[in-house]
């Protein structure tokens, strides 16, 4: 497969699920949630040329990226195989984490109790990190052995609240009721700061070992408004699929990456 500069591998932020549907999607694509204003697309149309979307929702490093994943009814093809089919690439970008820890159970979680540090979310969640440190140093070395050498560059996480969050978003419900159970505690919050931190000082160690580029996009958490004054980066509780980007969260991370691919000789 040829005629593309670069590629995007990694899970639903990167596939940008709830976005807009692509025009001739094929099973893969429907099964994975790759959406018209992904982060290949939103680069692909910043750089003005051609960036391949091998991102697919649920996808973890060993599920998805190294290995098949089953997602939509399909047994999707490792990332990795799929991309080492490409020729003549540039750049791969890496986006990947929250899955491998179960970032999603960890915020329903806090959500729901005042203090979501415990021993056994503790315990979990070093265990989870240890895993994903190994797994990652795998993936990594896997890129570093591409053929082609192209410029990697891992996209670190982005926060989903920041300390204070007060709006509606903010709020948990019971079962989909429109009825506030609780305002998410400032301390569950900065507890998620601290983890989310703790998963991008092994994202980075881990690039810098191999030299690898980071681009480290600013989306505006929830209940934050952006100081450009364009919109929500990230979909909330009422949205299709909250935390995730929304297409100018997409965009940003896009620009982000964008600011650190190297030009071509």
């Amino acid at each position: 497969m040829r005629g593309f500069a670069g590629a995007v591998i990694g899970d639903s932020r990167a596939s940008r699920v709830g976005g807009h549907a692509l025009t001739e999607p094929t099973d893969d694509d429907l099964a994975c949630s790759r959406s018209s204003d992904s982060l290949a697309a939103e680069l692909g149309a910043l750089r003005g040329e051609q960036v391949v979307n091998l991102a697919c929702s649920g996808a973890s490093i060993v599920s998805g990226l190294r290995g098949p994943q089953l997602q939509g009814g399909r047994q999707i093809p490792p990332q990795l195989g799929r991309l080492k089919q490409v020729q003549g690439l540039n750049y791969v970008v890496v986006m990947v984490g929250p899955n491998d820890l179960n970032w999603t159970d960890l915020l329903r979680y806090c959500y729901g109790v005042q203090n979501c540090q415990d021993r056994l979310t503790q315990g979990e969640f070093e265990y989870r990190l240890a895993a994903f440190d190994r797994d990652y140093g795998e993936l990594l070395q896997d890129l570093n052995d591409l053929p082609d050498r192209p410029q990697i560059i891992v996209v670190n996480s982005y926060d989903v609240f920041s300390p204070g969050a007060t709006c509606e978003q903010a709020q948990g419900d019971q079962g989909g009721s429109a009825t506030p159970v609780q305002r998410i505690s400032d301390g569950n919050i900065a507890l998620l700061e601290s983890r989310n931190a703790e998963l991008n000082a092994v994202l980075t160690a881990g690039a810098e070992k191999y030299t690898f580029t980071v681009a480290s996009p600013r989306l505006s958490p929830l209940c934050v408004s952006a100081a450009d004054g364009l919109g929500a980066d990230l979909q909330g509780l009422t949205d299709s699929q909250p935390f995730h980007p929304t297409g100018l969260g997409a965009l940003r991370i896009a620009a982000a990456v964008n600011a650190v691919v190297k030009p071509t000789d």
